[in-house]
């Protein structure tokens, strides 16, 4: 055996060489903050039996933040952005906003390449971490105002299917210091609840007592908080 022979056989292979079309860590954190979204929006969209909807699009945009190519990574951000805004407009109708600001960050990370063109890119971010803060932060101010938020409440169980309709106008309430009122079938009559201010004096909240057992046909009053007139 000659020695090039011999030197052929005992050199190392060659170290694999790194791909260098990669995607950049800021647009893959870009996509980690999508997937955030998404995952807070159907977190709080399945406590609702239409918003078990939004679970597609969160399994849809929970691999975004693992592709490394940059071809693929722009084009999955690009496909999902876009079918993200269709649906999300389509989810508005519905009171469902929580699809559109997936999309909106997942189309900024597409093109937040700083390799390419630095300025943009960080206008991109700092519109994805705006983006991102402000849905999230309407999410929690959502939970807070449902779960978290003190509550109080009178309900109280009339005939017919609307309160309004049996000589007690909807705006007459208010005026005693009412927040919120909701209505539920109960067989052939309605049970009214309503939630107040807290801060309502002694003398405040037996006003509005009284307006409630006014309605024709009332039946008892329950003193409750959110949730609790079961």
């Amino acid at each position: 055996m000659t020695d090039v022979e011999e030197a052929a056989e005992s050199a190392e292979p060659a170290e694999s060489v790194e791909p260098v079309d990669r995607v950049h860590w800021l647009q893959r954190s870009m996509a980690g903050l999508a997937t955030l979204l998404m995952a807070a929006m159907t977190a709080w969209g399945v406590t609702s039996p239409f918003g078990m909807v939004l679970i597609l699009p969160f399994l849809a945009v929970a691999p975004t933040p693992f592709v490394r190519d940059r071809g693929a990574f722009r084009t999955l951000c690009l496909a999902l952005g876009a079918s993200g805004l269709l649906l999300g407009t389509v989810l508005v109708s519905f009171g469902f906003i929580a699809v559109i600001p997936s999309a909106v960050v997942l189309l900024l990370a597409a093109t937040a390449d700083p390799r390419r063109r630095r300025v943009p890119a960080r206008v991109c971010a700092g519109a994805a971490a705006l983006v991102t803060a402000g849905a999230l932060a309407f999410v929690g101010s959502l939970a807070y105002e449902v779960w978290l938020r003190p509550s109080y409440a009178y309900s109280v169980e009339i005939p017919g299917p609307r309160y309004g309709e049996d000589g007690l106008a909807r705006g007459d309430l208010w005026r005693y210091g009412v927040t919120g009122i909701h209505e539920e079938r109960v067989g052939s009559a309605t049970r009214l609840e309503v939630t107040y201010d807290g801060s309502l004096t002694g003398p405040e909240r037996a006003a509005l007592r009284e307006a409630l057992t006014a309605i024709p046909g009332a039946g008892p009053l329950q003193d409750c908080g959110r949730g609790d007139c079961d």
